[in-house]
């Protein structure tokens, strides 16, 4: 041990030992006289210094290690584990044996003051010689005689012998550790600036040990000669060696002098007899060789005395001891100089110069440093024994120049001057030495000491060599694109793969492509991809080696090694590439800054974007071995066979028990940004299973790049996350440890510590942007709790990040509601080290967290969260107890600067507050299953998210979200605008006959300049926005963008209404151009009718004629065949579901993430509807063991509990990848599925027929599956097949494979069930629910959800209507965005009913899969009405029928033209007729139904019939829906007047039907048969023109149609011709008849445009406004009068009870009328007031359009007041309101006098 520091005079004196000798010979004194007194002294000194023997050091050093409680791991050769360490690890220090543990604690968290402050007050006291001097109360010792006795006895000195040495307790604690904890302590040594034993001497009779592999991960950061960092392996660095031991017993302190050389801030690197417990005895550590390094500071490079980098070695104890020279003569053979410190008096002693000697044998840069103990000065003997001395080393080549003295005649030198001199002296020493070595070339020297390395392990060396083969595999062909050559698999394939996962999620590019195609092209990509990884595996990969070092009866040790080396081994390549990557991306960064070039900017841009790749590519570790091990597990495990599958099932479990023994999994892949869920999950898994499904607390960190998170949490529980602050290693790792045993009372078992990347790194700019926000929100979603890590005082950095956070975890309650999130944050600031920084900077908090509250509020309103105003409601936060500062992690400056414990104490009242508070107070309690399951859906949640994480924040997220609003309105002003035009001139188009080419260029001309105004328009509306906006600032960078969207979007339209031009015209020019055709293809059809009626001649006699039947069956066969082979147009085929579906997914107004949950959710229900049909047919009861064990379930609760099940079973069959990528294959294992759970079902139900009931489940099933999941929705029949329920789900192949198992039943029930997959899809079954579509509402929920539910019912009329108006042409997206635009515009009405977004989507998907049946007739119509091959055979198939008949019959040429004609004309008969009729039916109604012919009239009309029929819904609906109403009254009076009543037989339809089939017959035969000239003077001809000129303004009949028709007729007598002609047409009559008469109301209502319904509507229905107060209705017959400046007026109003006004107050319906209020001095409130009381005799300042003539004397109507008096209960239970006060009189008026009041 060193001996106590004297003080010493502040002196600086150096000089050769000639000069002194000369200086001091007049202070010699007679240094012999006090040279046995001395030695006497010395060797008191606590025994150090004596030799004991062999048994006594034995004994005495198990006394120490069993006082440690540490004989276990000695004797039964145990050692400490990583996990050990982290449960046993205390801060209790009440025993002896607890010390270990607290030194291990204190170290781990990076406390250096835990290897001397080792004893505890309670330890002392509990030794009896231990105590202290005795005192009184006052602390006054008492009497001196006393105190002086107490220390003759020698108590303390009997105590210090008792009590364990700091270094004694470290050095056991090394032995006893594992190779692994090892590490981990010397990393820890190191950061602490604390010595590291390098060589541990014998122990307990164990070999010494040489600590080679504890110091290899221990990496050295420091500054090269050219001024480089540079990082290395402290084994690997070579340096040169400086060593330091005594000879002796000295008279000052060895190791405080090193550390004074070592760093000026008087750390105590080198424990010495100075440091507290320092008095304490050592016992193991005697002879112990410790090491540290020495860094000369950057800025005091060139004047530092050492000047250059230096590893310095410190012998402990004395060095002439047998326990010490093993590690004397080590220190001799590897230093490059030796500084050995000596007493004057020690010179004479022949075991020193023997020491002396030795060691300059070895090595000749010998320093040696004279100390004097006496204090006196030298006498004459000394002197000549340091001259011995000298002479003697002299001549094995010492120096005498390197002979320093530590005292002068005065004296102790002053300390400062020592060092000097001493490290000049080495300066000097080094500059001769150059040869430098490492410490790992340094262990030969200690195996030829017959040393024990500590690497030489079996299991050490087993696993360096299969690290070392794979690493010499891998870098075979170099170090460059390491992991493209050696792991490809997680390169371009899966970075691909994880693009295409998450765009199958969030459907980004989709564009105008059907989802399940979409869908389709995905899977397969992403199966091609997983091909292409298992391909690359089966080649010579080199994770095979990896996969045979991990077989399952492989030596766990042997892995652990293995990885171990591995990650050695890799970090050093990294170390040899990275820096140079660094530089160059540094250097091309300068030279960006530099550039003034906008080009060589650009150019400079890319090219550290290359070098920023390449960087990222270079990075390579053990974490890309674990990643590639994870691609290939979900490779094999996609595309493997069972044999492959086989081999790599063993590989979570392996990965499971590395994480049990420390090692992290990476859950996210940083590169590619994607987790590998199969690999995590099946590791969580196995995980669970090792662990027995234990509970776990998980933490996760979050902070921006190199704000120390990593080391934050290594200092809070000693992990080994990397901490290096390049951009290498990216995403979320995750490290399993167990509770400390101080912590058992908390319900965890583990914690989970999840590490992530830093955020905003400045590299990567916005490009990481989303990246940060998905990372963040991940881990706090996942964590318990978050360690929000702010480096200083500024929380701006992060605030951004968690405004984007809060949007998203609100979001994910929307994609699962079944999602527990309650996260909690602690805010840590890092570098504030003022004590008073919590009261300094809370006012700097509280607005940090009032920003945090109004985001909160903002995204709760955005998100239907509205009840969420806090920002603690979504993250739990508590500003008074979660913000904690720390201060700066270094104590001084780096590099020679130790680690601040007061960094270390504050981190660990973190972790008392996490495992104490914050854990006990958690209530959910996850275990590692249910962490998995979290993680899943919470990566899914991600996974669907993208919109929100591409913002900043939520300023900014708003921001967006208003100028989309804005871009959608002016967007749709554009498209209205096209729509509207290109209505007006469709007309046009169509008459025109010729010169379309002109027409097209004149209307392209006023198109393109009509939408060039409204695009002016719109851009004007759009630069105003910009200007006059509270978020002008923001849209900035955005204003471009939108300018060019706008511009694009109306450069899209003009093309799309050109192109609508063009295809017009091209269709016009179609038309005309077929009538030419139609002449060459009558031409030839009747030539070939001519043929077969010549071969049906020849086949049969005159006499044996067929009958027309018979005819009409060859004639039709051989039509089919003239058909196809007439040219065909190609048809513009549009698949109406998919343009829908398009359309939704690209409307900003609604969101693809609630549109995709409300598609899955609807076709949920319509499989539970599904279901249940099929439990009712076919289901008959319960067994009579479900009847015993389940008396209170009925059958369908049975049925639904086995079917929920199938529901999941199926749901992972469609959604997990595997081998199944074809319909069969799916289908086979469904139908498996569906038959496994019905024959569990058997067991408690019995079935009518449960193959039937089978094939139901089974068909139902793959419905559901196939939308859900978007697969197989494709129509792909083979050409020779029908199968017409492709549309609905069902797939070919699945029906083919279902024939299959069921070919008797299968065809059966699918016939059966057709209905049930047909109907539900369009029907109206929208159900409002209160929390999940109403978000508040200023009247009762229920009440609220009832109004809803009223409004979505008439929005389904709306709908219906609105369709119903459409004209029959091509399916456009205009129809679906204005469906959409109502559901907005219910919104508004709603004022005040707030609504969420679910409410919007859930709603568009059920209205427009409502229209979906609607709009395919429309556009089935329309392709109908172009189709010209169908309009050329509706018009001639008659015609040519009867050429051919009569060719067959022989007709004469004139009975063949006449038959021919009459078919023709039969039909232009039937269509004038038709238009006729409409007229006719329409003018009759009004001339004759009273109740039709005016408004006031029907109004009066429909109120006697509500008044009749006496149903309250019937008025209800009269009053809050009058369109629907009226319309629905209107049809039954047309019904009732046309179709109900009848006379002889006829009722008034079919009488004016026939009125018109005769007048039109007669004047058709009239025209046919009026008398000619003679017939020489009449040619056919000139018969047509004539005959076409008298009827044109009655038939549509074209000249050139009867032309072509007659074609080829040879006509002898026109008179017989036309007689023939008259008869045919008059035998028509009565078909025609016959036709009409089978006509329904339906009929009528089916004519799509301008049916009788629609203009009779037109007329009566008038002006459709009501009173805003009492629902009256506007009385005027015109609509759009107001644009007239004709104000609203109605003649009678109703009570306002029936437009629902109340009373504030009572809440009760208001009896008054609207004409006596507005006379008053009352006031009234509503949504167009806000809500704002306002005088009613001001209406029309809120209602301009209505005019109310004030009368303070008026009262409702008869009528009203009577319905009032009978329905008040059930209207104000429909308006969420209290009874009215009815007054008496009313009661007293009868229905009859109700009915009475309409008629004034």
């Amino acid at each position: 041990m060193d001996c106590d520091d004297q003080p010493l005079p502040d002196e600086d004196t150096t000089h050769s030992l000639t000069d002194e000798s000369s200086r001091q010979d007049a202070f010699i004194l007679n240094y012999s006289e006090m040279e046995e007194s001395s030695r006497e002294e010395d060797g008191t000194d606590l025994g150090i210094g004596c030799e004991e023997t062999e048994d006594s050091s034995t004994e005495r050093q198990k006394e120490i290690i069993c006082n440690l409680g540490l004989t276990q791991y000695f004797e039964e050769n145990e050692e400490i584990s990583v996990q050990t360490a982290m449960v046993q690890s205390s801060s209790q220090r009440d025993a002896m044996s607890d010390i270990p543990w607290f030194v291990l604690l204190k170290l781990l968290m990076l406390d250096y003051r835990g290897r001397d402050d080792i004893l505890s007050d309670i330890i002392r006291n509990s030794f009896p010689t231990a105590k202290d001097v005795p005192t009184d109360n006052s602390g006054y010792m008492g009497d001196l005689d006393e105190v002086l006795l107490h220390f003759d006895n020698g108590t303390s000195l009997t105590a210090q012998s008792h009590l364990p040495h700091p270094t004694d307790v470290l050095t056991a604690l090394i032995l006893c550790s594992s190779n692994f904890l090892r590490q981990i302590l010397c990393e820890k040594l190191y950061m602490c600036k604390l010595s590291i034993p390098l060589i541990i001497p014998s122990v307990l009779n164990r070999d010494s040990m040489f600590l080679l592999w504890s110091l290899r991960s221990t990496i050295l950061e420091h500054r090269l000669p050219s001024g480089e960092l540079c990082e290395t392996s402290v084994v690997k660095c070579r340096i040169p060696i400086v060593s330091c031991l005594r000879l002796g017993e000295i008279s000052r302190s060895k190791s405080r002098f090193l550390n004074e050389i070592i760093s000026d801030q008087n750390h105590p690197t080198f424990f010495h007899r100075d440091c507290l417990n320092g008095m304490c005895q050592r016992i193991l550590s005697e002879g112990a060789l410790e090491i540290s390094w020495y860094y000369p500071v950057e800025e005091s490079r060139d004047n530092d005395c050492l000047g250059r980098n230096v590893a310095i070695m410190n012998l402990r104890g004395d060095g002439n001891l047998d326990r010490a020279c093993k590690g004397k003569e080590f220190l001799c053979k590897v230093s490059n100089v030796v500084l050995v410190m000596i007493d004057v008096g020690e010179l004479r002693h022949p075991d020193s110069i023997e020491s002396l000697k030795l060691i300059v044998s070895h090595n000749k840069q010998l320093i040696l440093l004279l100390t004097n103990k006496t204090k006196t000065k030298l006498n004459e003997k000394n002197k000549e024994s340091i001259r011995k001395c000298a002479k003697i080393l002299k001549s094995h080549g010492f120096l005498e120049e390197n002979i320093i003295f530590d005292f002068h005649a005065g004296g102790e030198k002053n300390l400062k001057a020592l060092k000097s001199e001493t490290m000049a002296r080495i300066k000097k020493c080094l500059a001769r030495e150059n040869k430098m070595r490492t410490i790992e070339e340094c262990q030969d020297v200690a195996q030829d000491l017959n040393i024990t390395v500590d690497e030489n392990s079996l299991e050490c060396n087993k696993g360096k060599q299969k690290a070392s083969a794979l690493l010499e595999m891998v870098c075979k062909n170099g170090t460059n694109n390491l992991k493209a050559k050696n792991l490809p698999l997680q390169c371009r394939p899966w970075q691909e793969w994880a693009q295409l996962n998450t765009e199958e999620h969030r459907q980004e590019k989709k564009g105008n492509v059907s989802t399940a195609s979409y869908m389709d092209d995905i899977s397969n990509k992403m199966r091609e991809l997983r091909r292409e990884q298992f391909g690359l595996f089966e080649e010579h990969h080199v994770l095979h080696n990896v996969f045979v070092n991990f077989e399952p009866e492989a030596n766990h040790l042997e892995n652990l090694y293995f990885l171990q080396w591995l990650k050695l081994y890799l970090d050093e390549i990294s170390r040899q590439i990275i820096p140079g990557l660094q530089k160059k991306c540094s250097e091309k960064w300068n030279d960006i800054r530099r550039c003034e070039d906008d080009k060589g900017c650009a150019d400079l841009q890319n090219e550290l974007e290359r070098c920023e790749e390449e960087l990222a590519e270079s990075s390579f570790g053990i974490e890309h071995f674990f990643r590639e091990v994870a691609q290939a597990y979900e490779a094999i495990q996609y595309m493997g066979n069972e044999e492959m599958k086989q081999k790599i099932h063993h590989l979570p479990r392996i990965m499971a028990e590395l994480m049990l023994h420390g090692h992290p999994l990476e859950v996210m892949d940083g590169d590619a940004a994607h987790i590998p869920l199969k690999w995590v999950q099946a590791v969580l898994t196995q995980l669970s299973e090792v662990t027995n499904n234990k509970k776990v607390f998980v933490l996760s960190v979050l902070g921006i790049q190199s704000s120390g998170k990593s080391t934050l949490l290594n200092t809070m529980f000693g992990l080994q996350f990397a901490v290096a602050a390049g951009r290498c290693t990216r995403g979320i790792f995750a490290q399993l440890l167990p509770i400390s045993a101080e912590f058992c009372g908390t319900k965890f078992d583990y914690i989970l510590v999840l590490d992530t990347e830093g955020l905003r790194a400045a590299e990567l700019g916005k490009a990481k942007l989303k990246h940060d926000n998905e990372i963040a929100t991940l881990v706090i979603g996942l964590g318990d709790v978050t360690l929000v890590n702010v480096k200083g005082e500024n929380v701006s950095e992060l605030e951004d990040v968690l405004q984007i956070v809060i949007h998203a975890l609100l979001k994910m309650r929307l994609v699962n509601r079944n999602l527990s999130l309650q996260p909690s944050c602690i805010f840590v600031h890092q570098n504030v080290s003022a004590q008073d920084a919590s009261q300094k900077l809370r006012g700097g908090q509280q607005k940090f967290m009032e920003t945090l509250d109004k985001v909160t509020e903002a995204a709760g309103k955005q998100e239907d969260s509205p009840d969420y105003t806090r920002f603690k409601q979504v993250i739990n936060f508590d500003i008074d107890t979660d913000i904690c500062y720390i201060s700066d992690l270094w104590k001084g400056d780096p590099p020679m600067a130790p680690a601040n414990p007061g960094y270390s104490e504050i981190v660990n009242k973190i972790k008392q507050i996490l495992l104490k508070r914050v854990m006990l107070q958690r209530p959910l309690h996850l275990t590692i299953g249910q962490f998995c399951a979290r993680l899943k859906d919470i990566w899914d949640g991600v996974l669907d998210q993208n919109f929100v994480f591409s913002f900043r924040n939520s300023l900014e997220l708003d921001a967006y979200t208003a100028l989309e609003s804005e871009q959608s309105d002016n967007l749709w002003m554009l498209k209205l605008a096209e729509m509207k035009w290109f209505s007006s001139k469709r007309h046009l188009i169509e008459n025109r006959e010729n010169e379309l080419g002109a027409l097209k260029m004149s209307l392209t001309a006023e198109c393109r300049s009509y939408l060039h105004q409204i695009y002016k328009k719109a851009q004007g509306n759009l630069e105003n926005y910009f200007l006059n906006n509270e978020y002008q600032s923001l849209f900035e960078q955005w204003r471009m963008n939108a300018m060019l969207r706008l511009e694009g979007s109306y450069k899209s339209i003009v093309e799309k209404a050109v192109e609508n031009i063009n295809t017009e015209i091209s269709k016009r020019q179609i038309k005309i151009n077929e009538k030419k055709d139609i002449q060459i293809n009558i031409t030839k059809i009747m030539g070939e009718a001519k043929k077969l009626a010549k071969e049906l001649q020849e086949r049969n006699d005159l006499n044996t004629l067929l009958s027309e039947e018979q005819l009409r069956g060859f004639f039709n066969a051989k039509w089919i065949e003239w058909m196809n082979a007439i040219p065909q147009n190609s048809k513009e085929n549009l698949d109406v579901q998919r343009e829908i579906d398009h359309i939704l997914n690209n409307t900003h107004m609604l969101e693809f993430t609630v549109l995709n949950s409300a598609r899955k959710e609807r076709h949920h229900t319509i499989a539970l509807d599904n279901f249940g049909y099929a439990i009712e047919q076919y289901v008959l009861e319960k067994t009579t063991k479900a009847s015993l064990f389940h008396p209170l379930t009925d059958k369908t609760d049975i049925a639904f509990k086995f079917l929920n099940k199938l529901f999941e079973k199926v749901k992972l069959l469609f959604s997990n990848e595997g081998t199944r990528t074809t319909p069969k294959e799916y289908t086979e294992a469904l139908i498996d599925l569906v038959r496994e759970v019905i024959h569990e079902m058997t067991a408690d139900l019995k079935f009518k027929n449960e193959e039937e009931f089978e094939i139901c489940i089974i068909m139902f099933t793959w419905q559901y599956a196939c939308f859900v999941h978007h697969r197989f929705l494709e129509k792909k029949p083979k050409q020779d097949k029908c199968h017409e329920m492709v549309d609905y789900g069902i797939h070919p192949v699945f029906e083919e494979v279902l024939l299959q198992y069921f070919p008797d039943s299968a065809t059966k029930v699918k016939n059966q069930i057709r209905t049930r997959l047909t109907y539900q899809r369009s029907s109206r079954n929208f159900t409002v629910i209160t929390q999940k579509h109403i978000k508040h509402a200023k009247i009762g929920k229920e009440e609220a959800r009832a109004c809803i539910q009223e409004f979505v019912n008439v929005l389904f009329d709306d709908v219906q209507s609105y369709i119903d108006e459409i004209e029959i042409q091509c399916f456009r997206e205009l129809y679906i965005e204005k469906i959409i635009r109502k559901i907005i515009e219910l919104e508004g009405r709603c004022r005040d009913i707030a609504l969420t977004k679910t409410f919007r989507n859930e709603l568009a998907v059920y209205l427009c899969q409502y229209s979906v049946p609607m709009f395919c007739d429309k556009h089935k119509a329309y392709l109908e009405s172009m189709d010209q091959s169908l309009i050329y055979e509706r018009e001639n198939y008659g015609p040519c029928f009867e050429s051919f008949a009569n060719f067959y019959y022989r007709s004469t040429n004139e009975q063949a033209l006449a038959s021919v004609l009459s078919e023709r004309l039969y039909n232009a008969i039937e269509k004038a007729i038709h238009v006729n009729l409409r007229t006719e039916l329409v003018e009759d109604i009004r001339n004759n139904v009273s109740e039709l012919r005016l408004k006031p009239s029907f109004l009066r009309a429909v109120l006697r019939k509500l008044l009749e029929k006496d149903d309250f819904e019937e008025f209800y609906l009269y009053l809050t829906d009058r369109d629907t109403c009226l319309q629905q009254w209107l049809s039954y009076f047309i019904d009732q007047y046309l179709f109900a009543s009848e006379r002889d037989g006829l009722n008034r339809y079919t009488e004016i039907a026939f009125r018109n089939i005769e007048r039109l017959i007669s004047v058709s035969c009239e025209m046919i048969v009026r008398p000619l000239p003679s017939s020489s003077e009449k040619t056919m001809d000139s018969w047509f023109e004539e005959f076409i000129q008298r009827v044109t303004d009655k038939l549509p009949l074209p000249l050139q149609d009867l032309l072509s028709l007659a074609d080829g007729y040879e006509i002898v007598s026109l008179e017989s011709f036309v007689n023939q002609l008259s008869d045919k047409i008059r035998n028509c009559q009565e078909k025609l008849k016959a036709t009409f008469k089978n006509h329904t109301p339906d009929h009528q209502k089916a004519v799509h445009e301008n049916n009788i319904y629609k203009l009779i509507a037109n007329e009566c229905k008038g002006c459709t406004e009501k009173c805003p107060f009492c629902y009256a209705p506007c009385s005027l017959n015109a609509c759009g009068h107001t644009d007239s400046e004709i104000d609203h007026v109605a003649l009678a109003h109703h009570p306002q009870a029936c437009g629902s006004y109340r009373y504030e107050i009572s809440k009760k319906l208001s009896t008054e009328s609207c004409e006596a209020l507005v006379a008053g001095d009352g006031c009234f409130k509503c949504d167009e007031t806000n809500w704002e009381p306002h005088l009613d005799k001001y209406y029309k300042k809120i209602f301009p359009n209505w005019k109310i003539q004030g009368d303070a004397t008026a009262e409702a109507t008869p009528y009203w007041k009577w319905f009032l008096v009978k329905y008040e209960r059930q209207l104000a239970q429909k308006y969420g309101a209290e009874r009215p006060d009815i007054p008496t009189s009313w009661k007293n008026i009868t229905k009859e006098a109700a009915l009475k009041s309409l008629e004034h």
